[in-house]
């Protein structure tokens, strides 16, 4: 799986890029506001999400690391897939699109081709209690809130753990030995 390209841009599309990375071009969908930041030459790095079904292989890419998490998350939502996740992305940045999806924002949403109203009603049904909920982890406990995820734990208990974590353990590896002892018991 291809979780990052650098390379340089040979052509640019309408809604594309044909990135060459060490001689081999890699057709890599951009959302229009990504697009839009990319010169027409010269190099580009960006994260990727690698999209496999039976009947084709798409690499879509972003610029940030939280485009390519919210779009990740944007289309684990049933009826939601990658042009039109890519196509609410153009809104903005992951930022502008979470404050439209924590607003309940229908009229932004809606906008967006593709998006109906009852599509936005469950996206923001289904997103808005995990982006509030990772707007109140820290970023030592989003790493802490990771490494739990990794064990094998959810999201949710993780963050719940978290909060009996004394706030004097500083050191995200200790406050995860502290969150064990909690979920042992």
């Amino acid at each position: 799986m291809i979780g990052s390209l650098r390379g340089i841009i040979l052509e640019k599309y309408l809604t594309a890029v044909l990135l060459e990375v060490h001689g081999v071009g890699y057709r890599v969908t951009l959302s229009t506001h990504a697009l839009s930041a990319c010169s027409s030459q010269g190099e580009l790095f960006c994260y990727i999400h690698d999209h496999i079904r039976e009947d084709a292989h798409e690499l879509y890419g972003f610029l940030q690391s939280a485009d390519m998490e919210l779009f990740e998350q944007l289309i684990s939502i049933s009826g939601v897939g990658p042009k039109v996740a890519l196509t609410i992305l153009s809104l903005g940045t992951a930022d502008t699109v979470c404050r439209a999806i924590m607003d309940g924002d229908l009229t932004r949403l809606t906008s967006v081709p593709g998006v109906g109203k009852k599509t936005a009603q469950k996206i923001i049904l289904e997103l808005k209690g995990q982006l509030v909920e990772s707007d109140d982890a820290s970023g030592e406990d989003h790493e802490v809130v990771e490494a739990l995820q990794s064990l094998g734990y959810s999201a949710s208990q993780a963050r719940d753990v978290l909060k009996h974590v004394p706030s004097e353990i500083t050191n995200p590896s200790d406050r995860v030995r502290q969150a064990l002892k909690f979920l042992g018991k």
